[in-house]
């Protein structure tokens, strides 16, 4: 089960010190690279400063014109240059192949300098461009997958992956197409996925006895504020990190030539599930599979795709995205991928704050400037995507930390013990900063409870970040699902949704029939509080109790067993290097 990181050798680019001493740091396809990428920065400085300040001339420049310009044209190459020397520093990559790489990712700034240059020479051009949003979607679109790109590619290039788009694709079509459907393989299994969960995101409308509506309801009054030019954190409070709340605004956009009525908002939201949940399935097989060997991992799959629960919980919230970013670090860091599997890592923590249970797998058993390296470019993207928020939206930025930060318990052992045996409470009304730190009760639990667990469960962290046991694909679940179980614990408000985190840890642990009964088990203990106790036993309270302490010895039990058997693990990894050691010593 234990298994070593593999040598992925040197690859194309990679320098030794004495072919860096042999050849020049810069060759002609790296000046042209340079060019290039310096040309399109350059262009890109003038369609900003124009749409900005618009048309100008050399004898009429404007100070704030030559600041946008300024600004973003020197932002944009200090950008490129730094992360050039990073990556040919820290991958040992030439300088000149760098920037090769790093110039097509700007190739999506073709379309902002072309409109750019026939806004000044074109009036009709000038007019719809700066005037009206006939061609928006011309510049937009391009620029958002550029910021994707830069994004992207600093982890990719760090890590010496080469994205092979249209190898991916082709290979994935290959592995579907040549899949024996006469016997279970992974391939039947995704397909049989992915037409059930699309079926039931364009037909199925929930109903039935337990039936209250679900949050996607709530998703949708609060991204119908996008229609009047309304933004979260912008211009009104939430109580989720900010990666989903600007998604779902996108989505109401999108949902105008739909109608933009609620039903829209759930089809294409629950399409947008159907993307995850079949990344999520993905995932689980390729963990399982490095984990244990191929034919657990085809049980594994099989296990997940046929829970009820996930399904459930994908048409109602939004729990999938952020467990399929943690998956995805783990595996990641699993693939020996860190730099990438930070900025998975990241985006899941925008997404909620559970996916950084990832972070003791992908530091443990590294060196010290890496673990730095690792931590700087997570928190880079974290604080990247934050920082804007709090400058443009100070009051409700920091409104939407104090509710997350403050909001009083529910559904766990600490609500309870407060006397609150009701849901998790948020204020309607979200345009006023003063509501985010309204509740409907104090709780009258002491401080130092919560301090001394958060303390607890970063000590926690520390350990299982410091360890010096050789990584291996179990190491990295195990530990994560220890520190996710360890969070899960921690919180002082848990929604019955949150057990979609660790089902997939459930089905890892014990790939077959009982890791499936274990998260069927999970799965109706969630059920059993919502919608079970909330609809037909809300008046006798200690149902709520039976339920919550049940979950907790549960969650505490899975927790043991992923601690007992990443002790074991580390045990047997560290055994192997000292074993080896020992015969060639002999």
């Amino acid at each position: 089960m234990t298994s070593k990181p593999t040598d992925k050798g040197a690859a194309a680019g990679d320098v030794t010190a004495s072919e860096a001493s042999a050849y020049p740091a810069l060759r002609w396809r790296g000046i042209a690279a340079l060019a290039v990428t310096l040309v399109l920065i350059l262009g890109l400085a003038v369609f900003v400063a124009l749409m900005r300040e618009g048309r100008t001339t050399p004898g009429n420049l404007s100070f704030a014109w030559a600041l946008y310009f300024l600004v973003t044209f020197t932002a944009t190459t200090g950008w490129s240059v730094a992360g050039a020397l990073l990556v040919a520093f820290v991958a040992q990559r030439r300088v000149d192949d760098v920037l090769t790489s790093h110039a097509w990712t700007h190739w999506p700034l073709l379309a902002p300098v072309t409109l750019a240059v026939m806004a000044f020479v074109s009036d009709a051009v000038n007019h719809r461009l700066l005037q009206t949003d006939d061609l928006r979607w011309l510049w937009a679109a391009p620029l958002g997958i550029w910021a994707a790109g830069q994004v992207l590619w600093l982890p990719f290039s760090l890590d010496r992956v080469r994205p092979a788009s249209f190898r991916m694709v082709r290979n994935a079509i290959s592995g579907l197409a040549g899949s024996r459907f006469t016997r279970l393989t992974f391939g039947l299994i995704f397909l049989q996925f992915i037409m059930l969960r699309l079926g039931l995101a364009l037909l199925w409308r929930p109903i039935g006895l337990f039936e209250r509506g679900s949050d996607v309801g709530a998703y949708e009054q609060r991204a119908r504020l996008a229609l009047q030019g309304l933004q979260p954190y912008l211009d009104y409070w939430v109580e989720y990190p900010p990666l989903f709340p600007w998604t779902a605004s996108g989505l109401k956009l999108l949902s105008v030539p739909l109608g933009a009525d609620e039903a829209a908002f759930q089809v294409l939201f629950s399409l947008m599930m159907v993307l995850f949940e079949a990344g999520i399935l993905w995932l689980i097989h390729a963990i399982a599979v490095r984990v244990w060997d191929e034919p657990r991992g085809l049980v594994t799959a099989a296990a997940y795709a046929a829970l009820f629960y996930p399904i459930y919980i994908a048409n109602r919230h939004f729990e999938s995205i952020a467990v399929f970013f943690m998956l995805m670090g783990v595996y990641l860091v699993i693939r020996e991928r860190r730099h990438t599997a930070s900025l998975a890592i990241a985006l899941g923590v925008l997404t909620k704050l559970f996916p950084a249970a990832a972070l003791p797998a992908l530091l443990a058993g590294q060196r010290w400037s890496a673990r730095t390296r690792y931590l700087g470019l997570a928190a880079a993207a974290v604080i990247g995507a934050l920082a804007p928020l709090a400058v443009i939206g100070r009051e409700f930025f920091v409104a939407s930390i104090q509710n997350m930060l403050l909001r009083p318990g529910w559904e766990t052992v600490w609500a309870l013990a407060d006397g609150y045996f009701g849901f998790g409470w948020i204020h309607r009304y979200r345009q006023s900063p003063d509501t985010a730190l309204e509740f409907n009760y104090t709780p009258d639990l002491p401080a130092a409870a919560w301090w001394g667990t958060a303390a607890a469960l970063a000590a926690l962290y520390a350990v299982l970040a410091l360890r010096r046991a050789p990584p291996t694909p179990a190491s990295a679940v195990w530990s994560t699902g220890l520190a996710l179980a360890a969070f899960a614990l921690y919180l002082r408000g848990w929604s019955p949704q949150f057990m979609v985190w660790l089902l997939p840890f459930a089905l890892l642990a014990f790939p077959g029939g009982r890791g499936f009964l274990i998260a069927t088990g999970l799965s109706v203990l969630a059920l059993l509080e919502y919608p079970a106790y909330f609809v037909l036993w809300s008046e006798h309270q200690w149902v709520l109790w039976v339920v919550v302490v049940a979950r907790t010895l549960a969650v505490l039990t899975l927790g043991a067993v992923f601690a007992r058997r990443l002790w074991r693990e580390d045990r047997s990894s560290a055994a192997e290097p000292a074993a080896a050691t020992s015969s060639a010593d002999a």
